[in-house]
Protein backbone atom coordinates (compact mmCIF):
# COMPACT_ATOMS: atom_id res chain seq x y z
CA UNK A 1 0.00 0.00 0.00
CA UNK A 2 1.90 3.52 -1.06
CA UNK A 3 2.76 6.25 1.38
CA UNK A 4 0.00 8.52 2.20
CA UNK A 5 0.74 11.73 4.13
CA UNK A 6 -1.87 13.45 6.04
CA UNK A 7 -2.26 17.11 8.16
CA UNK A 8 -4.28 17.06 10.92
CA UNK A 9 -4.84 20.30 12.86
CA UNK A 10 -6.10 21.28 15.98
CA UNK A 11 -4.07 18.27 17.04
CA UNK A 12 -3.80 19.06 20.76
CA UNK A 13 -8.06 19.01 20.77
CA UNK A 14 -10.37 16.45 21.78
CA UNK A 15 -12.01 16.03 18.00
CA UNK A 16 -7.83 16.27 17.01
CA UNK A 17 -6.77 13.66 19.31
CA UNK A 18 -9.69 11.07 18.61
CA UNK A 19 -9.35 11.15 14.75
CA UNK A 20 -5.20 10.81 15.32
CA UNK A 21 -6.32 7.78 17.74
CA UNK A 22 -8.65 6.33 14.61
CA UNK A 23 -5.78 6.93 11.76
CA UNK A 24 -3.06 5.18 14.22
CA UNK A 25 -4.57 2.14 14.68
CA UNK A 26 -4.43 1.68 10.62
CA UNK A 27 -1.70 -0.84 11.36
CA UNK A 28 -1.83 -1.98 7.76
CA UNK A 29 -1.92 1.35 6.11
CA UNK A 30 1.28 3.61 5.02
CA UNK A 31 0.72 6.88 6.82
CA UNK A 32 2.36 9.65 7.55
CA UNK A 33 0.54 11.95 10.37
CA UNK A 34 1.81 15.55 10.66
CA UNK A 35 -0.28 17.49 13.19
CA UNK A 36 -0.50 21.26 13.90
CA UNK A 37 -1.52 23.28 16.78
CA UNK A 38 -1.28 26.41 18.76
CA UNK A 39 0.96 24.72 21.77
CA UNK A 40 3.35 21.70 21.56
CA UNK A 41 1.53 20.54 24.73
CA UNK A 42 -0.75 18.07 23.34
CA UNK A 43 -1.89 14.49 24.20
CA UNK A 44 -1.43 12.93 20.98
CA UNK A 45 2.00 14.38 20.29
CA UNK A 46 3.45 10.80 20.19
CA UNK A 47 0.68 9.18 18.15
CA UNK A 48 1.71 12.06 15.38
CA UNK A 49 5.08 11.25 12.59
CA UNK A 50 6.01 15.17 13.03
CA UNK A 51 4.63 18.31 14.84
CA UNK A 52 4.62 21.90 14.27
CA UNK A 53 3.16 24.91 16.04
CA UNK A 54 1.11 27.13 13.80
CA UNK A 55 -0.56 30.78 14.74
CA UNK A 56 -4.17 31.32 14.90
CA UNK A 57 -5.91 31.21 11.46
CA UNK A 58 -6.92 34.52 11.21
CA UNK A 59 -2.97 35.59 11.95
CA UNK A 60 -1.80 37.15 8.30
CA UNK A 61 1.13 34.38 8.57
CA UNK A 62 -0.93 31.51 8.95
CA UNK A 63 -1.30 31.11 4.96
CA UNK A 64 2.37 30.98 4.68
CA UNK A 65 3.08 28.60 7.54
CA UNK A 66 0.38 26.14 6.64
CA UNK A 67 1.79 25.96 2.71
CA UNK A 68 4.80 25.39 4.10
CA UNK A 69 4.46 22.43 5.90
CA UNK A 70 2.05 21.00 3.49
CA UNK A 71 4.60 21.72 0.63
CA UNK A 72 8.02 20.64 3.05
CA UNK A 73 5.94 17.03 4.41
CA UNK A 74 4.40 16.22 0.84
CA UNK A 75 0.99 16.47 2.14
CA UNK A 76 -1.93 14.84 0.34
CA UNK A 77 -4.72 15.21 2.19
CA UNK A 78 -5.78 18.00 4.85
CA UNK A 79 -7.97 17.02 7.80
CA UNK A 80 -8.77 20.79 9.24
CA UNK A 81 -10.90 20.28 12.41
CA UNK A 82 -10.95 23.69 14.82
CA UNK A 83 -14.13 25.58 12.89
CA UNK A 84 -11.63 28.85 11.97
CA UNK A 85 -9.69 26.76 10.39
CA UNK A 86 -12.47 24.57 8.68
CA UNK A 87 -13.71 28.76 7.51
CA UNK A 88 -10.13 29.60 6.31
CA UNK A 89 -9.69 25.97 4.55
CA UNK A 90 -13.69 26.77 2.77
CA UNK A 91 -12.57 30.76 2.01
CA UNK A 92 -9.07 29.55 0.27
CA UNK A 93 -10.39 26.48 -1.74
CA UNK A 94 -8.78 27.50 -4.54
CA UNK A 95 -5.05 27.14 -3.50
CA UNK A 96 -5.91 23.69 -2.53
CA UNK A 97 -7.57 22.70 -5.78
CA UNK A 98 -5.00 24.05 -7.93
CA UNK A 99 -2.05 22.07 -5.92
CA UNK A 100 -4.28 18.84 -5.88
CA UNK A 101 -4.50 18.90 -1.93
CA UNK A 102 -7.61 17.27 -0.80
CA UNK A 103 -8.93 18.91 1.61
CA UNK A 104 -11.89 17.10 4.19
CA UNK A 105 -14.51 19.57 4.35
CA UNK A 106 -18.09 19.86 3.84
CA UNK A 107 -19.12 21.89 0.09
CA UNK A 108 -19.51 25.55 0.56
CA UNK A 109 -23.21 25.59 0.88
CA UNK A 110 -23.22 22.96 3.92
CA UNK A 111 -20.63 25.26 5.57
CA UNK A 112 -21.88 28.78 4.81
CA UNK A 113 -25.06 27.32 5.95
CA UNK A 114 -24.79 25.81 9.31
CA UNK A 115 -21.97 27.73 10.93
CA UNK A 116 -24.87 30.18 11.16
CA UNK A 117 -27.32 28.96 13.31
CA UNK A 118 -30.34 31.50 11.95
CA UNK A 119 -29.55 30.11 8.44
CA UNK A 120 -29.93 26.67 10.08
CA UNK A 121 -33.06 27.75 11.80
CA UNK A 122 -34.76 28.72 8.62
CA UNK A 123 -33.30 26.36 5.95
CA UNK A 124 -34.03 23.15 7.93
CA UNK A 125 -37.86 24.53 8.54
CA UNK A 126 -38.33 24.59 4.77
CA UNK A 127 -37.44 21.34 4.51
CA UNK A 128 -40.14 20.46 7.46
CA UNK A 129 -37.19 19.85 10.07
CA UNK A 130 -38.66 21.13 14.15
CA UNK A 131 -36.25 23.66 15.19
CA UNK A 132 -36.43 25.78 18.48
CA UNK A 133 -38.51 29.12 17.43
CA UNK A 134 -34.93 31.61 16.86
CA UNK A 135 -34.62 35.13 16.47
CA UNK A 136 -31.68 37.56 16.15
CA UNK A 137 -30.89 39.26 19.17
CA UNK A 138 -31.26 42.65 17.80
CA UNK A 139 -34.96 41.98 16.43
CA UNK A 140 -36.31 40.31 20.04
CA UNK A 141 -38.92 41.68 20.83
CA UNK A 142 -40.37 39.72 23.63
CA UNK A 143 -42.21 37.30 20.95
CA UNK A 144 -40.72 33.99 23.20
CA UNK A 145 -41.59 32.71 26.89
CA UNK A 146 -38.88 32.64 29.67
CA UNK A 147 -36.59 30.94 29.85
CA UNK A 148 -34.95 31.40 26.67
CA UNK A 149 -31.55 30.81 25.39
CA UNK A 150 -28.76 33.12 24.22
CA UNK A 151 -26.14 32.54 21.97
CA UNK A 152 -23.74 33.74 18.98
CA UNK A 153 -25.03 33.20 15.70
CA UNK A 154 -21.97 31.64 14.33
CA UNK A 155 -20.56 28.46 15.78
CA UNK A 156 -17.40 29.83 15.45
CA UNK A 157 -17.94 32.47 17.99
CA UNK A 158 -19.84 30.08 20.02
CA UNK A 159 -18.23 29.75 23.55
CA UNK A 160 -20.74 32.14 25.45
CA UNK A 161 -24.01 30.73 25.93
CA UNK A 162 -26.63 32.16 28.51
CA UNK A 163 -30.08 30.66 29.59
CA UNK A 164 -32.32 33.44 30.53
CA UNK A 165 -35.57 33.10 32.96
CA UNK A 166 -36.68 36.49 33.32
CA UNK A 167 -37.32 39.56 31.92
CA UNK A 168 -34.33 41.29 34.27
CA UNK A 169 -31.52 38.84 33.28
CA UNK A 170 -32.75 40.24 29.48
CA UNK A 171 -32.52 43.63 30.10
CA UNK A 172 -28.88 43.52 31.74
CA UNK A 173 -28.07 41.08 28.36
CA UNK A 174 -29.04 43.96 26.32
CA UNK A 175 -27.16 46.57 28.13
CA UNK A 176 -23.71 44.15 28.51
CA UNK A 177 -23.43 42.67 25.33
CA UNK A 178 -22.67 45.17 22.23
CA UNK A 179 -22.73 43.45 19.11
CA UNK A 180 -26.82 41.93 18.98
CA UNK A 181 -27.07 41.39 15.41
CA UNK A 182 -24.08 38.81 15.96
CA UNK A 183 -26.63 37.10 18.66
CA UNK A 184 -29.22 34.57 17.92
CA UNK A 185 -32.56 34.35 20.74
CA UNK A 186 -33.89 30.59 21.15
CA UNK A 187 -36.88 28.89 23.23
CA UNK A 188 -35.67 26.95 25.83
CA UNK A 189 -36.95 23.56 24.86
CA UNK A 190 -36.87 19.79 26.41
CA UNK A 191 -34.26 19.19 29.19
CA UNK A 192 -30.69 18.52 29.21
CA UNK A 193 -31.22 14.78 29.98
CA UNK A 194 -33.01 14.06 26.75
CA UNK A 195 -30.18 15.63 24.39
CA UNK A 196 -29.23 13.38 21.28
CA UNK A 197 -26.14 13.79 19.00
CA UNK A 198 -26.69 12.38 15.19
CA UNK A 199 -24.02 12.03 12.80
CA UNK A 200 -24.83 11.23 9.11
CA UNK A 201 -22.01 10.33 6.46
CA UNK A 202 -23.50 10.06 2.76
CA UNK A 203 -21.22 9.87 -0.78
CA UNK A 204 -22.86 8.71 -3.62
CA UNK A 205 -23.13 4.88 -2.85
CA UNK A 206 -24.71 5.52 0.95
CA UNK A 207 -26.59 7.32 3.38
CA UNK A 208 -25.11 6.05 7.06
CA UNK A 209 -26.79 7.74 10.04
CA UNK A 210 -25.70 6.83 14.14
CA UNK A 211 -27.79 8.67 16.80
CA UNK A 212 -26.80 8.50 20.79
CA UNK A 213 -28.58 10.07 23.40
CA UNK A 214 -25.71 11.39 25.51
CA UNK A 215 -24.93 13.16 29.02
CA UNK A 216 -22.74 16.34 29.13
CA UNK A 217 -19.65 17.11 30.99
CA UNK A 218 -17.99 20.03 31.12
CA UNK A 219 -19.28 20.96 27.24
CA UNK A 220 -17.64 17.44 26.71
CA UNK A 221 -19.98 13.77 26.00
CA UNK A 222 -19.11 11.65 29.44
CA UNK A 223 -21.66 9.23 28.24
CA UNK A 224 -22.86 8.13 25.12
CA UNK A 225 -26.04 5.45 24.22
CA UNK A 226 -26.82 4.02 20.93
CA UNK A 227 -30.19 5.12 19.89
CA UNK A 228 -32.31 4.08 17.39
CA UNK A 229 -35.03 6.99 17.21
CA UNK A 230 -36.88 6.62 13.64
CA UNK A 231 -37.86 10.20 13.68
CA UNK A 232 -34.23 11.56 13.92
CA UNK A 233 -33.12 8.69 11.03
CA UNK A 234 -36.01 10.60 8.66
CA UNK A 235 -34.44 13.94 9.71
CA UNK A 236 -31.17 13.07 8.97
CA UNK A 237 -32.27 11.51 5.07
CA UNK A 238 -34.22 14.77 4.75
CA UNK A 239 -31.01 17.08 5.35
CA UNK A 240 -28.25 14.66 3.54
CA UNK A 241 -30.38 14.62 0.55
CA UNK A 242 -31.85 18.80 0.77
CA UNK A 243 -27.76 19.45 1.01
CA UNK A 244 -26.30 17.41 -1.51
CA UNK A 245 -23.99 15.88 1.10
CA UNK A 246 -21.04 14.06 0.51
CA UNK A 247 -19.13 14.04 3.80
CA UNK A 248 -19.70 14.32 7.75
CA UNK A 249 -21.86 16.23 8.99
CA UNK A 250 -23.13 16.32 13.27
CA UNK A 251 -26.77 17.21 14.27
CA UNK A 252 -27.48 18.39 17.87
CA UNK A 253 -31.12 18.02 18.78
CA UNK A 254 -33.14 17.35 21.99
CA UNK A 255 -36.25 15.27 22.28
CA UNK A 256 -39.75 17.31 23.25
CA UNK A 257 -42.57 14.39 23.79
CA UNK A 258 -42.45 12.52 21.02
CA UNK A 259 -40.53 14.76 18.69
CA UNK A 260 -37.34 15.92 18.26
CA UNK A 261 -36.35 19.75 17.74
CA UNK A 262 -32.76 20.44 15.88
CA UNK A 263 -30.91 23.22 17.69
CA UNK A 264 -27.42 22.88 16.07
CA UNK A 265 -25.99 21.32 13.00
CA UNK A 266 -21.93 21.13 13.01
CA UNK A 267 -20.52 21.02 9.15
CA UNK A 268 -17.41 19.10 10.50
CA UNK A 269 -16.11 15.98 12.45
CA UNK A 270 -17.51 15.89 15.65
CA UNK A 271 -16.49 14.78 19.01
CA UNK A 272 -17.83 11.48 19.05
CA UNK A 273 -15.54 10.65 16.41
CA UNK A 274 -13.60 8.05 18.08
CA UNK A 275 -17.47 6.34 19.85
CA UNK A 276 -18.66 6.19 16.60
CA UNK A 277 -15.44 4.70 14.74
CA UNK A 278 -15.51 2.03 17.74
CA UNK A 279 -19.43 1.24 17.29
CA UNK A 280 -18.61 0.73 13.46
CA UNK A 281 -19.53 4.62 12.14
CA UNK A 282 -16.49 4.62 10.32
CA UNK A 283 -17.07 8.40 8.67
CA UNK A 284 -13.09 9.80 9.29
CA UNK A 285 -11.78 6.15 7.06
CA UNK A 286 -14.68 6.36 4.76
CA UNK A 287 -14.09 10.41 3.72
CA UNK A 288 -10.69 9.93 3.22
CA UNK A 289 -11.27 7.22 0.83
CA UNK A 290 -13.74 9.15 -0.74
CA UNK A 291 -11.82 11.85 -1.65
CA UNK A 292 -8.52 10.16 -2.34
CA UNK A 293 -10.45 7.48 -5.05
CA UNK A 294 -9.15 4.95 -3.43
CA UNK A 295 -8.88 2.34 -0.39
CA UNK A 296 -6.05 4.09 0.85
CA UNK A 297 -7.50 3.21 4.56
CA UNK A 298 -9.02 -0.66 5.52
CA UNK A 299 -13.06 -0.13 6.53
CA UNK A 300 -13.38 -3.88 5.91
CA UNK A 301 -14.57 -4.71 9.57
CA UNK A 302 -17.36 -1.50 9.41
CA UNK A 303 -20.76 -3.31 10.48
CA UNK A 304 -22.57 -0.52 12.44
CA UNK A 305 -23.78 -1.45 15.61
CA UNK A 306 -27.07 -0.76 16.81
CA UNK A 307 -26.47 -0.82 20.85
CA UNK A 308 -23.60 0.30 23.18
CA UNK A 309 -22.22 2.36 25.45
CA UNK A 310 -19.32 4.60 25.83
CA UNK A 311 -18.09 6.29 28.80
CA UNK A 312 -15.61 8.54 29.23
CA UNK A 313 -12.46 8.29 31.56
CA UNK A 314 -9.43 10.37 32.42
CA UNK A 315 -5.94 9.45 31.88
CA UNK A 316 -2.67 11.61 32.20
CA UNK A 317 0.55 10.83 29.64
CA UNK A 318 3.94 11.68 30.77
CA UNK A 319 6.92 12.72 28.80
CA UNK A 320 10.51 12.68 29.88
Amino acid sequence: MRKVNILITAAGGDIGANIINILSQQKDANLCLVGTDLSKNIFSIDKLDKFYEVCRSNDINYKKRILEIIQKNSIEIVIPVSEPEIMWFNNNMSIFIELNIKVLINNKNIIDSFFNKLETSIKLNKIDVKTPKTFLFSEFNNQLNFPLILKSNYSINSKDIYRIENEQQLKYLKISIEEHKNYIIQEYLGSISEEYTTCIYKNKNKVDVISFKRKLTGGMTSVAVISNESKLYEYALSIANSYDLKGSINIQSRKVENDFYIFEINPRLSSTVYIRDHFGFKDVLWWINDISNEAVLNTAQSKIDFQGTAILGYKYKFFE
